[in-house]
């Protein structure tokens, strides 16, 4: 005889709870969703800004330049008249000078020189007693101080050119004595002066030319006495011509060496 299972009231309501789960839908996978992480807001402060450094304009350095100065050997005393050491010069007073033992009226005289003479100034200029004082030597033993004089009406002229006053070689040397025939001279009027040559003798003849301060000359002919003055017929490299030696106070020609 048939005989149900022991447990079958268990089996049943199992069963019938499967049915129930069934239709509730109680074994469908549910896929739960992965919660998405929420933003936040965070309040972001801008990153500090460093203020660019302070760029300090600054005058640029000056590059340190090296100035050459040119050094030349040292030039001779010149004094504003022209004159230097070595220079001739003619002594325009016409009552002559005195020379002294040293640069100053009170010095003691060593000799006088008379107008027209032609002298070699040694060394100078020194102030004193309101002139300029210059060391003389007449190359006949006078040697000493001789005053300039004022300089509107100066005792000493230059005589020589530029050439002769710095001792050129070769320079002519201007001697102290009258002119002869046959003679070389050089033209000494005083500086910034002219001699004026004719075509004869006498103050009224053809000019022919004016010549310089250091112009040579050989005198050819003469003497004249005309108008009161000397007169020599010159002939030099590019003139020849008559003029005359001096006025009694300038001596405008002298013999040369």
């Amino acid at each position: 005889m048939y005989r149900r299972p022991r447990h079958w009231p268990l089996f049943l309501a199992l069963a019938m709870w499967l049915l129930a789960m069934l239709a509730c839908g109680g074994f469908q996978v549910r896929v739960t969703p992965t919660p998405k992480p929420t933003a936040t807001a965070t309040e972001s402060k801008p990153a500090a800004t460093v203020p660019p450094a302070k760029t300090t304009a600054s005058a640029p350095k000056a590059e340190a330049t090296a100035t050459l100065t040119a050094t030349s050997a040292p030039s001779p005393t010149v004094a504003p008249t022209g004159l230097a050491p070595g220079a001739k010069v003619r002594v325009a007073a016409s009552g002559g000078i005195n020379v002294r033992d040293k640069a100053s009226a009170k010095g003691k005289a060593v000799g006088r020189l008379n107008a027209n003479a032609v002298v070699t100034l040694l060394e100078g200029p020194t102030q004193a007693d309101k002139f300029a004082w210059w060391k003389i030597d007449n190359g006949a033993g006078v040697v000493g101080w001789a005053a300039l004089g004022p300089a509107n009406d100066p005792w000493l002229v230059p005589v020589a050119p530029a050439a002769a006053a710095t001792g050129a070689p070769n320079a002519p040397k201007l001697v102290d004595r009258p002119i002869k025939l046959g003679d070389r001279v050089q033209v000494t009027t005083g500086a910034g002066q002219w001699l004026t040559v004719r075509e004869t003798a006498g103050k009224t003849a053809t000019e022919k030319a004016k010549v310089k301060l250091g112009t040579l000359f050989t005198v050819r002919a003469g003497p004249i006495k005309q108008d009161g003055l000397t007169w020599w017929e010159l002939v030099g490299e590019e003139v020849k011509g008559w003029a005359a030696e001096g006025n009694g106070q300038d001596r405008w020609l002298t013999p040369v060496e």
